[in-house]
């Protein structure tokens, strides 16, 4: 099977409790970023915390918020994102800033113009474009299919949070199955007196 997900980060911090904390409380921005294929960490040094992506060119991608990323994920209120020299941090661009006062604080913490402004990046070896896509099948057994339309890597990814989110908070959907990250893209199935819709991500041909 193809791997369509970087490996998770190979150093002794992954045992420790605030670590396992922080990027798992992060998952949602760290998870795209590893569908495109980067491996992703969180940094803790200094009592500051940020998701760094190496993007294997030399390069890797900070995120962060007004200053360092929030103990609590609830409180972003905004997100920064810097490219920079992995050998040289003088070196870098800021790529984007959805904090309260940046050029893009209209986006707030919204996670989808972030990620779009990343896939938009030219790096070598780019994650193929994919389809969110979902099909809802009625206790009659009629099939309906939607799309939220074809994306980069990690745009697409937070549609399918997005989606997922917007079936169990706001639909009264259940999630009952969803596919392990280590086989294959996104798929999820939800339920609701007896309907069924499947959210999934799949590679697009277009």
């Amino acid at each position: 099977m193809t791997t369509t997900i970087a490996p998770l980060p190979d150093h002794g911090r992954t045992t420790d409790l605030l670590w396992q904390r922080l990027f798992y409380g992060y998952r949602h921005v760290i998870t795209p970023l590893r569908y495109a294929g980067w491996i992703t960490d969180i940094e803790t040094s200094g009592g500051e915390f940020y998701v760094r992506a190496d993007l294997r060119d030399g390069t890797e991608l900070i995120i962060a918020s007004e200053h360092s990323l929030p103990a609590d994920p609830a409180d972003v209120t905004g997100w920064t994102a810097i490219r920079q020299d992995a050998q040289d941090t003088s070196r870098h661009t800021v790529l984007y800033d959805s904090t309260p006062n940046g050029p893009q604080g209209h986006h707030g913490n919204s996670l989808i113009p972030l990620m779009a402004r990343i896939d938009g990046l030219d790096l070598p070896g780019h994650a193929p474009r994919l389809t969110v896509s979902a099909t809802h099948t009625a206790p009659y057994g009629v099939n309906n299919n939607s799309t939220a339309g074809i994306h980069g890597a990690a745009s697409a990814l937070v549609r399918f949070a997005e989606w997922s989110q917007r079936l169990t908070d706001h639909e009264g959907y259940q999630r009952v199955w969803q596919r392990p990250e280590q086989d294959g893209y996104p798929l999820a199935l939800f339920e609701r007196a007896g309907h069924v819709i499947a959210v999934r991500v799949t590679r697009s041909d277009g």
